[in-house]
């Protein structure tokens, strides 16, 4: 049976498409139980909808008709973005539910509700440590303006209107790489025209070779956005893009488009000028010496921090600079403390660090707040656990799925096993156990994965 995506066109109304689910047809997932279709069915129903319920699409509705099938409408979702289109898996199949009241095609409900997750919100950005950092920086105007001044080239920092820079409280960046990569876009007027700065962040292990391109599709978001709001005559701005990279190792893809495009030598003159073009200012922190990071106390730290951490070197002098650690605030100062612990520095170390400070009132400030952080990251770990962790019923359950899975395969399950199991509370670790306790060649053999 071939599956097959069909991608859901956007358009200004929703449409509505019919999914009716027969009461009499057989699940077509082994895995569950019971001997009523119809029961079993509804559970998909229901497993549908609490798919339906993470992608957020309202207006799912269950009715019966005059035959006793179970008749839902949904609106299906429309966007502009590729992350949050959802896709319609149907498969050719009369058993199964049937698509559309004329429809041909037959949709697979346990396929679609398996599905769904893949279309899961991603994580927030502003929850990586790295961002955190670099936002709450550079999204003070005085940081971003003196970090800009700096670090372009120099005939574009002088033509740009410094005291008209302004942060744009907006995000472009696929939803899939939030984890490795955030972006900052700034207002800006270049001889009297707008003009945008747009500072992409990396942080991921890797440099992209076809970071240009991706560039690209920013900027045409930005300018779809503009334009939303600046209908024509009006041109579109300049953008100036820049990408920051963390990473540890020096990159060697080139920064411009054309570079991408393969264009044959015997024509490339001709083709040249028919291609887009594109160039971006790439600032690699592991190719800037740290006393060479210019700007506010606050920015310069930021970056010696942001290019100390892949290089294990948190703890060095460049960090801990007393002369601009005593010049910025203490909130500027929690957060790169609280930047450092959370990269799990070695606890010694960083206590003999604290002891190197010379100037006693920063030593007692820096003490006192990072005993705090360390406090406050131990609370938090255990709120964590508590919230991501499982019901003691539910651990309990899969106490009992293992000790089943051990008499199973090994016919009996000894005391001891029986008491170490009932002490473990990480469900990830009860998840592995399960799984050995089914390869395990002998109770011994599972005892020393305990």
């Amino acid at each position: 049976m071939l599956v097959r995506l069909y991608p859901i066109l956007t358009g200004l109304l929703p449409v509505r498409q019919p999914l009716c689910l027969q009461p009499a047809l057989r699940n077509p997932h082994p895995s569950m139980s019971g001997s009523d279709p119809f029961a079993r069915d509804t559970q998909h129903i229901g497993r549908l909808l609490r798919a339906e319920d993470k992608l957020r699409l309202p207006g799912f509705k269950l009715t019966e008709d005059s035959r006793g099938a179970v008749q839902g409408e949904r609106p299906l979702l429309h966007t502009h973005h590729p992350k949050y289109a959802t896709s319609i898996i149907n498969r050719k199949h009369p058993s199964h539910t049937t698509f559309g009241a004329a429809s041909s095609e037959f949709l697979d409900i346990h396929a679609l509700s398996q599905a769904t997750p893949s279309f899961s919100m991603p994580e927030d950005p502003i929850h990586q440590p790295n961002d955190k950092l670099l936002k709450a920086t550079f999204s003070v105007p005085e940081n971003a303006r003196a970090f800009f001044e700096n670090h372009l080239p120099k005939e574009i920092a002088a033509a740009l209107d410094w005291t008209s820079l302004a942060l744009e409280p907006c995000s472009f960046i696929d939803p899939q790489l939030t984890s490795s990569e955030s972006d900052l876009l700034f207002h800006i007027t270049l001889h009297q025209s707008d003009a945008f700065l747009y500072l992409l962040f990396e942080h991921q292990s890797s440099e992209d070779p076809r970071m240009a391109l991706r560039l690209l599709s920013y900027i045409l978001r930005i300018w779809e956005r503009f334009a939303q709001s600046h209908p024509p005559p009006a041109k579109l701005p300049a953008i100036l893009p820049i990408v920051l990279a963390q990473g540890k190792r020096p990159w060697k893809t080139s920064t411009r488009l054309e570079d991408l495009i393969d264009l044959p030598p015997g024509v490339a003159h001709i083709l040249r000028p028919w291609q887009p073009t594109l160039v971006y200012h790439l600032l690699e922190l592991v190719r800037i010496p740290y006393d060479a990071f210019a700007g506010t106390p606050e920015g310069i730290l930021t970056l010696r921090a942001l290019k100390a951490e892949p290089m294990e070197e948190l703890l060095g002098d460049a960090v801990w600079d007393e002369a601009l650690l005593f010049s910025i605030s203490e909130s500027a100062l929690e957060r790169i403390l609280r930047y450092i612990l959370n990269a799990e520095v070695n606890v010694t170390h960083l206590k003999e660090r604290l002891g190197k400070i010379q100037t006693k009132p920063l030593q007692s400030k820096t003490m006192t707040l990072a005993d705090q952080l360390r406090e406050e990251g131990k609370q938090e770990g255990k709120l964590e656990g508590k919230q991501e962790g499982l019901s003691e019923g539910q651990l309990r359950a899969f106490r009992t799925a293992v000790l089943r899975a051990l008499e199973i395969r090994h016919g009996a399950c000894p005391e001891g096993i029986r008491e170490a199991l009932e002490s473990i509370d990480d469900p990830a670790r009860l998840e592995a156990l399960l799984e050995s306790a089914f390869r395990s060649e002998s109770l011994e053999a599972f005892a020393q994965c305990l």
